[in-house]
């Protein structure tokens, strides 16, 4: 793809934050579909909306009308060891901390096609790997909703997500490649049908969220250059994990915020070995690792994450010019290892 090439299709600097389309659906009526369409989004924030359920459901317990900050609905797709909270809406501050649901569709289980979105190398990175049966249920108060699943789809912005003929469906929506950290142009979609609807005997409960925000140790003066994504000129590939990542930590928003920090320190290096500045480079780096030569930035840059459970070992950035290895010590990024490339 050119924009992985090249570095564009995202914003004119080379990396304006992990942009990946949002897709905004607009409203029509159900015998119609629903075009799909899409926004950027920008750097993850906030805080999981993670909460446990504690009360019971009887008959006189009934659903809340919609999935809130404070009740959030829950999607729980078991085959891919997804469980995520959802909230209604599709803007950045929903959709950086959960999955959202387009408010111009209908909630999950009505009459008609409710769509829910997320981003690919968050929530729905793992969207690619549903094979058609596979069941997913929407969770919200004390009603579950299943859904099975009737196929996939790759497709653009702007194509039709007719209702099935169940009259009632849900569609996931994500960017294509669900790996890629730059803005892509093709959409992945799961389409699934309505198979039945149970009453749960307490409301869903999530796990604890997983908080890990690492920092970039630079000194004001290196930071004062521009570290941040879409200023750093850094240009991004892929993001993968390794290792043997919880559920909580691979279908949620942490690693998004790792590789955010990652690419960040990443920029701090580069330009320090540019500056040939030592004393930078004693903030940045490991007691013992040497100041690298400089080497150019304008190769597609991915990273990977290795994982144990939800706690980050090392994270690995790799393109033709060089190989830097990153571990934290608390919570803080630094340089362990710069290897050269060819």
């Amino acid at each position: 793809m050119a924009a992985r090439r090249h570095g564009v299709g995202r914003f004119p600097w080379g990396r304006m934050r992990t942009v990946v389309g949002v897709l905004l659906l607009a409203l029509a009526a159900t015998a119609v579909g629903y075009p799909l369409w899409w926004s950027d989004r920008s750097s993850t924030q906030g805080s999981v909306l993670l909460q446990r359920g504690s009360d019971r459901c009887d008959a006189r317990s009934g659903a809340p009308a919609t999935a809130t900050v404070a009740h959030p609905g829950v999607l729980d797709i078991p085959s891919i060891g997804l469980t995520a909270p959802v909230v209604n809406g599709v803007g950045t501050s929903v959709l950086d901390v959960a999955v959202g649901h387009d408010p111009a569709t209908v909630w999950p289980g009505r009459a008609g096609e409710s769509v829910l979105l997320a981003h690919d190398v968050s929530y729905f990175s793992g969207l690619s790997r549903l094979k058609p049966g596979a069941s997913v249920i929407w969770k919200l108060g004390c009603t579950a909703t299943e859904f099975r699943v009737s196929g996939t789809q790759v497709t653009t912005p702007g194509a039709a997500l007719p209702v099935p003929a169940s009259g009632s469906g849900l569609a996931l929506v994500t960017c294509w490649p669900t790996n890629a950290l730059f803005w892509t142009s093709e959409r992945f979609v799961v389409d699934t049908t309505l198979v039945g609807v149970r009453t749960l005997s307490s409301p869903p409960a999530l796990g604890e969220p997983v908080l890990v925000h690492p920092t970039v140790p630079a000194p004001p003066a290196l930071a004062a250059q521009g570290l941040a994504l879409g200023r750093s000129g850094i240009v991004v590939g892929t993001l993968a994990l390794t290792g043997s990542p919880s559920a909580v930590f691979a279908e949620g928003p942490e690693p998004l915020a790792v590789e955010e920090a990652a690419m960040e320190e990443y920029a701090a290096a580069a330009k320090t070995a540019a500056a040939g500045n030592a004393a930078w480079w004693s903030a940045l780096a490991l007691p013992g690792v040497a100041l690298p030569a400089p080497w150019p930035t304008g190769y597609p840059t991915d990273v990977t994450l290795a994982v144990a459970g939800a706690v980050v070992e090392h994270v690995v950035l790799s393109s033709p010019a060089a190989s830097v290895t990153l571990v934290l010590r608390g919570h803080v990024l630094l340089v362990t290892r710069v290897v050269p490339g060819p």
